[in-house]
């Protein structure tokens, strides 16, 4: 006995769990509403993987609004710097060759002039002879740098120099260009940026090298930003190169003579939605298939699962109690109601049909029966006739060839009173049947049964075809007639002793011995002086009938007589009996033949 806490075989719970897993994915999978949701699932992922592509592209191109708008802002703001740099060159030219700068006293006053007239970009003015040295300024001084070629680039401006041909020499007016606007010359009506910067937050800084970053409006108040990305390399190129940086948008940009230019651009409200909008989007598109698959399976289970259902429900009603009530099945579907009908049509002709089969067994089974008992009746009579007959002959051969054949009668007719007795056609308790045959032999032959001669029976109930069973009596009724009439005469005493068991494979061992002198000595002491050459002839052709060899043992016994018949063969099924009874008739007729031939 096992302890309480004794554990389980191995591999018992998980193997059970496994099973029972695969059970249910199985009836899962097997049922209407899995497949009609897979079904639509199938069909309805390609349009939500659609959508769901729709609203990524979407996304990335809403997020990258700011970084394009950054670029496209350096850009611009590049274009317009090259401009307004462009047109201080065309101003710094046109003052170069002005008359007064070669007067010491009127240089001044002209550079004065001049950078008043200006639009305001151009910060400071100095003019320089072909030595290197300030013949006169405006604005700042710029100081003196040798030739000037040196001149340290101020923070958010460019230097230019325009040279021009004087009375020394060739001369050179240097001038300090501010690159930058106003807040209304970048954001006004006709600002510079115009409908790109118009409600969208832009901010720009010129820088140059390691100087501090200048805005690039004047009047913004705009703060350099702290730590940035070296995008000088980036810059250099001459591109707007945008980038994205800590939620905003940079775009870098060469504007000349290292002075460059960064773009910075913050997300509208609209592009900072832009990944909420996105989830969101998703979101909806999942919850809108799940709810659809909700919807199909609850729909699915009420209009075509939950009829189904009580279709089988009828159907299974039918098949236990016979009566299939057909009802209106709310929500069926035309071709299950189609189906409906169509069963209850079926039903209906088969319950009529087997009504009619029903009477038509009854009457079989009361025919059959009334055979039964008729084919019983006349082998009685036809075993009566044979012996009256035999009673009147006076001819010892005549008289036991007719005692035989009635012997041969009464086994059929006991034989037929067992097999249909009660019904049963396959199946004989073949202990009984045996000694009862054995016992009507006795009495036929006029031997009292445990008398003189002793009878044993070793049988059990087998089932066995009636085409096997009709030539194992005949083959008892010879054997056992031949034992009693010839193996004992003189009034010895002895035994005759019949086996019958089953062996395996499917087979069956029939033994049928006698301690007696033996057949052949038997028979000469009896009063006909003859062998009985019928009935062995017979027992060979019913073992042929049987699918068995005959095998004869005479002498058997420690005294040297006795004889033994054994025959082993298969038991056969109704079927391969019935296959089999043309071949057996023929051969049980040549058998008779033959032994009638050899004379009683």
């Amino acid at each position: 006995m096992s302890s309480p806490g004794a554990a389980l075989p191995t591999g018992t719970a998980p193997e059970s769990l496994t099973g029972a897993l695969r059970r249910w994915i199985g009836g899962s999978v097997d049922a209407v509403s899995t497949r009609m949701i897979a079904i639509i699932l199938l069909s309805s992922m390609p349009l939500a993987l659609l959508s769901g592509l729709v609203s990524w592209h979407s996304y990335q191109a809403v997020s990258g609004y700011s970084s394009a708008r950054a670029e496209a802002m350096a850009r611009m703001f590049q274009e317009r710097a090259r401009q307004d740099l462009s047109q201080d060159n065309v101003f710094l030219n046109a003052v170069a060759h002005l008359d007064d700068l070669g007067d010491p006293q009127d240089c001044n006053r002209a550079l004065r002039v001049a950078l008043a007239t200006q639009n305001g970009h151009t910060l400071d003015l100095g003019f320089y002879d072909a030595g290197g040295r300030l013949l006169c300024s405006a604005g700042e001084p710029v100081h003196d740098a040798g030739s000037g070629a040196s001149m340290p680039q101020p923070s958010g401006a460019v230097v230019q120099r325009v040279s021009a041909d004087g009375p020394d020499g060739r001369r050179t007016l240097v001038g300090v260009t501010r690159v930058g606007w106003s807040h209304d010359e970048i954001f006004g009506d006709f600002g510079h940026v115009g409908f790109l910067g118009r409600n969208r937050p832009v901010r720009a800084w010129l820088f140059r090298d390691d100087q501090a970053a200048s805005p690039l409006c004047i009047d913004c108040g705009w703060i350099a930003p702290g730590s940035l990305p070296d995008l000088r390399a980036q810059a250099a190129t001459g591109h707007g190169v945008a980038i994205a940086w800590h939620g905003e948008s940079l775009a870098t940009t060469r504007i000349g003579d290292g002075l460059d230019l960064l773009t910075v651009t913050e997300p509208t409200a609209e592009e900072a939605r832009a990944l909420s909008v996105f989830i969101m989007r998703v979101i909806g598109i999942v919850l809108i298939l799940g709810v659809g698959l909700i919807a199909v399976a609850v729909w699915a289970n009420r209009l075509v699962v939950t009829p189904l259902q009580e279709l089988t429900g009828v159907v299974l009603h039918w098949r236990q109690a016979g009566d299939y009530e057909a009802r209106e099945i709310r929500y069926m579907p035309t071709e299950l109601r189609e189906l409906s009908r169509a069963f209850t049509q079926a039903t209906r002709s088969l319950a009529r049909h087997e009504n009619n089969l029903r009477e038509a067994e009854t009457k079989q089974a009361l025919l059959i029966k009334e055979i039964h008992h008729r084919v019983k009746n006349n082998l009685q009579i036809i075993a009566s006739l044979l012996n009256l007959q035999a009673n009147r002959i006076r001819q010892p051969e005549a008289r036991a060839e007719f005692a035989s054949a009635r012997d041969r009668v009464r086994a059929l007719a006991t034989l037929h009173r067992y097999l249909y007795s009660e019904g049963e056609l396959q199946t004989l308790n073949m202990r009984s049947f045996l000694e009862e045959l054995c016992g009507q032999l006795f009495q036929a032959i006029g031997e009292k049964e445990g008398r003189r001669i002793r009878l044993e029976i070793d049988a059990s109930e087998m089932a066995m075809s009636t085409d096997q069973a009709v030539p194992l009596a005949l083959v008892v009724t010879e054997a056992v007639s031949n034992a009693v009439k010839y193996a004992f005469p003189g009034g010895r005493a002895g035994k005759v002793r019949v086996v019958l068991a089953a062996t395996s494979n499917g087979r069956a061992r029939l033994a049928i011995e006698d301690d007696g002198v033996g057949i052949p000595a038997g028979r000469a002491e009896t009063e006909t002086g003859i062998r009985d050459g019928l009935g062995i002839q017979l027992i060979r052709g019913f073992a042929r009938q049987l699918g068995a060899g005959l095998e004869v043992q005479e002498g058997w016994t420690e005294n040297g007589g006795g004889t033994r018949y054994l025959l082993v063969f298969p038991l056969q099924p109704e079927a391969e009996a019935e296959d089999l009874e043309e071949a057996d008739a023929g051969q049980w007729a040549g058998a008779t033949a033959r032994g009638g031939s050899t004379g009683a």
